[in-house]
């Protein structure tokens, strides 16, 4: 049944009513080494559109409607009754999740000829069904196609309830064991930095203020009714958590990016207000940057200790996150991001803080970067060091060409008084974060 389900459109109630069957059956018999569904007497294929899954596992199957069921799954994975705003302890987490993030135990199930068994294909459906469930979007919608609403004048499918289903998310991955899950469950990440850019202008509302104190609603409207709130702590453990991977880290970091140009576009300096928001946004884009930023740094010096020129190598496909740019398709206030050699699956949906796309926007999609790291002969210590401050050095530039963009479009900025402290604001900003995500964030995820 389950691979039956696959691809379809299916009844909500009945794909609901199929997974917590399948999942009580299913946690009943969740004992090491003894799965009814992978092992030497069970080999029947019943998937052929994947060589590393052969389709024995049904919760794989089960999992795959889901992201082709937006509605589904948000209900599948919805907060418990009465858990509120926010998620700040287990209870307030769906069971359904919790099973499937942290106690079931999860198998390779690739052909006995071919396939890699390093891969387990329920991470990545569970990946796709938390898209799905977060974003309101099937995880494989095209853009700007007539049976997806992308096309301009269109709206975020994000609502009160998909949100609930991201804090979920915002709090298991960014909790003291968010780092091991993430390293473990490694097909996830690039759903989890999808997700992660879908929420960005929530996460950058959480960044915003003093502690959870004097938010910034001006600067970070919601952008749908009963936005999520992951708190302060919450945003940089999960923006921390999320920068320790190669993926989730560009994917996040190019959806901050967009993001930040949008605000910078949407806020002219035609009003002292005006102004105050392009600030704020440019100084918290560079906190949550310098948050994933750090991580990643941090988790490429743990990954490869001495190893130098792997850790070249890692901060250098980091720092390629801008040609993410290339391809960006914007309308209705959202903006599809195309990873590079990549299907429509891989497509990231992204919230902008405007309807209309400006000068700064289109800058940036199209843009490319350098690919070049040092590579001068020194010691590994040293060149390691090298190449982490030309890492770093790139986070800034990139933050200065938005800030110089920004005048660029408003050379009147005699509104604002304080315009001439903008530059040490956001290089304070960038270390705030960088600092934050070496005190306050998760550390790197050590074997």
């Amino acid at each position: 049944m389950s691979n039956l389900m696959r691809f379809g459109d299916y009844d909500d109630q009945f794909l609901n009513d199929y997974g917590e069957k399948l999942v009580a059956f299913d946690k009943e018999r969740n004992v090491e080494h003894m799965s009814p569904w992978i092992n030497n007497w069970n080999n029947g294929d019943l998937n052929f559109y994947s060589e590393n899954d052969r389709g024995r596992d049904p919760m794989t199957g089960f999992l795959e409607a889901l992201g082709h069921n937006p509605g589904a799954s948000t209900q599948f994975f919805a907060q418990p009754d009465g858990a509120g705003p926010g998620v700040d302890k287990e209870s307030e987490v769906n069971e359904n999740l919790k099973y499937l993030t942290k106690e079931r135990i999860w198998l390779s199930d690739v052909y006995v000829m071919g396939g890699d068994n390093k891969v387990i294909a329920g991470h990545d459906a569970l990946g796709h069904a938390l898209e799905a469930a977060a974003t309101g979007y099937a995880y494989d919608a095209e853009p700007m196609s007539a049976k997806d609403p992308m096309t301009p004048g269109n709206r975020d499918l994000r609502t009160a309830e998909t949100a609930g289903v991201m804090e979920q998310v915002v709090f298991l991955y960014g909790s003291e064991d968010g780092p091991k899950m993430l390293h473990e469950q490694s097909q996830l990440a690039d759903s989890l930095g999808k997700m992660g850019a879908a929420y960005i202008d929530d996460i950058d509302y959480g960044l915003s203020g003093i502690g959870d104190s004097a938010k910034d609603p001006d600067a970070f409207p919601a952008k749908y009714a009963g936005r999520a709130e992951f708190g302060n702590q919450g945003a940089i453990n999960f923006l921390s958590v999320l920068g320790q991977n190669e993926t989730s880290h560009g994917v996040v970091t190019a959806a901050q990016h967009l993001y930040t140009l949008s605000a910078l576009d949407a806020n002219p300096a035609t009003s002292a207000q005006n102004i105050d928001n392009a600030h704020d946004a440019l100084t918290t884009g560079a906190e949550a940057r310098g948050i994933l930023d750090h991580a990643r740094g941090q988790q490429a010096e743990t990954t490869y200790k001495d190893e130098a020129e792997q850790q070249n190598k890692s901060l250098g496909r980091s720092g390629d996150w801008v040609k993410l740019g290339a391809g960006v398709v914007v309308g209705g206030g959202i903006a599809a991001i195309p990873l590079p050699g990549s299907t429509a699956a891989a497509l990231v949906v992204a919230p902008l803080a405007a309807d209309t796309v400006g000068n700064a926007v289109n800058t940036f999609i199209g843009q490319e970067i350098d690919k070049s790291i040092d590579k001068s002969e020194k010691d590994p210590t040293e060149q390691a060091q090298l190449t982490s401050q030309e890492f770093y050095g790139k986070g800034t530039a990139e933050l200065g060409a938005a800030y110089d963009n920004y005048l660029k479009e408003n050379p009147r900025m005699d509104v604002s008084a304080d315009r001439s402290d903008w530059t040490q604001d956001v290089k304070n900003a960038y270390d705030t974060g960088s600092g934050q995500g070496d005190t306050r964030g998760r550390p790197a995820y050590k074997d």
